[in-house]
């Protein structure tokens, strides 16, 4: 598991448009490292069979991504005490990406800064996909 070196640089706010948000409580630079985005690493078939017994709130805590061929989901859904799964979703101007790490031959998905980030400022990434809330803030 990923943990931020030299910090904890977050903290948490509650948003009117976006629930919970992740925010930086120092300066991070350009490539360093921010956060990992946690929790079950599950198959696709579980994936389906979790998705039929969540709630659809839990779909957006549901990461789904192609590892060794293989489709693979981050299931963030369980309140954890984590900080990846409140990163929020910004499709126009991401300050962080997501990579995949092996370590020990699993996936990390691990969020680093595209550009400095300061003090302040809201933790974000582009999740990859439409969906629907984009289309609200047009």
């Amino acid at each position: 598991m990923f943990e931020p070196i030299g910090f904890p640089v977050f903290f948490m706010f509650l948003l009117y448009f976006a629930g919970r948000g992740l925010f930086a409580k120092g300066s991070i630079c350009k490539g360093d490292f921010v956060v990992e985005y946690r929790g079950d690493i599950i198959s696709d078939a579980e994936l389906q069979r979790r998705r039929k017994r969540y709630h659809t709130s839990s779909a957006a805590f549901m990461f789904e991504f192609k590892w060794r061929g293989k489709s693979w989901c981050i299931d963030a859904s369980r309140e954890d005490g984590s900080f990846g799964r409140i990163v929020n979703d910004d499709h126009r101007h991401p300050n962080c990406k997501i990579k995949k790490i092996d370590m020990n031959g699993k996936p990390h998905l691990c969020l680093f800064a595209l550009n400095d980030i300061k003090e302040g400022e809201e933790i974000t990434y582009d999740y990859g996909e439409d969906y629907p809330w984009r289309t609200q803030h047009i």
